[in-house]
């Protein structure tokens, strides 16, 4: 026995219950952590807080769980309860809580000097969207992602999943408005906002400190984004409209990380 399973207490299952809810994560300062590579990431990252495991049942045992995750506490709970927190219906049986990280400093953006390619989510709705998109910047070294009113909390147990463990690495900035683009524009950052009519991405000569806006998953960049910089876009194939955000915004990002690279070599 690598590790020993504790009974859970009724004020760790409200806890665990309690998760589901934007508001209650934001003032506990925890999420739930489901599937093992974000699992993994919040262990390595020094967030994860303890594990939960289905009794009597999924992939994982107790002996396999205590070499994987060494030195963390888990928690026993019976099947039914398990599968009513979350949201994967398949799997190891484990999932885990980990404490959020702390927002980035939105005031060392303002003072960088150096070359940096940051995202700013603007009222994407989605959690998958939100947590997939920080998992394609934290892939791509940008320097961080800031979140604008109305997007989906990628602490949500869909957000982290889809994020692979991306949201305990990636600098997050929260609460992001227009007069934070505005300062971050004066002080030599260029706006870019994704649309679908917009100019071809291909064509556009990016700045060494450039910011892409992903826009709502319906509407686009919001009123408040708009005029803030150049509308740029896909061009496509005949009999296609659009492509989802997550898929534009991981293109057009791919390409400025590789102009940025070129620059610095």
């Amino acid at each position: 026995m690598f590790c020993d399973l504790f009974p859970l207490s009724r004020e760790k299952l409200r806890t665990l219950r309690s998760l589901s809810s934007s508001k209650l994560r934001k003032k506990k300062g925890l999420c739930l952590v489901e599937g093992e590579r974000a699992l993994r990431e919040a262990q390595k990252a020094g967030f994860l807080e303890y594990l939960i495991l289905a009794e009597g049942g999924g992939e994982i045992d107790l002996d396999q769980a205590g070499r994987y995750f060494p030195r963390i506490p888990f928690y026993g709970l019976d099947q039914k309860t398990f599968r009513e927190l979350t949201d994967v219906r398949t799997g190891p049986g484990v999932f885990g809580v980990a404490r959020i990280p702390p927002p980035g400093d939105f005031g060392v953006l303002l003072q960088g000097k150096d070359p940096s390619i940051l995202l700013f989510l603007d009222g994407l709705q989605e959690p998958g969207n939100v947590g997939g998109i920080i998992r394609t910047g934290w892939a791509l070294g940008i320097r961080g992602v800031m979140l604008g009113p109305g997007t989906a909390d990628p602490f949500s147990s869909k957000g982290v999943r889809a994020s692979a463990g991306g949201v305990f690495n990636l600098p997050l900035f929260h609460g992001i408005l227009r007069r934070d683009l505005e300062s971050l524009r004066k002080g030599g950052y260029s706006l870019f906002l994704a649309e679908s009519k917009g100019t071809d991405f291909l064509s556009v000569r990016f700045s060494p400190k450039s910011i892409l806006v992903l826009g709502n998953e319906g509407h686009g960049p919001s009123e408040e984004a708009r005029g803030l910089g150049l509308s740029i876009g896909i061009p496509m194939a005949r009999g296609v409209d659009s492509l989802n955000v997550l898929a534009a915004g991981s293109m057009i990002l791919g390409f400025m990380v590789r102009g940025e690279r070129r620059r610095k070599a």
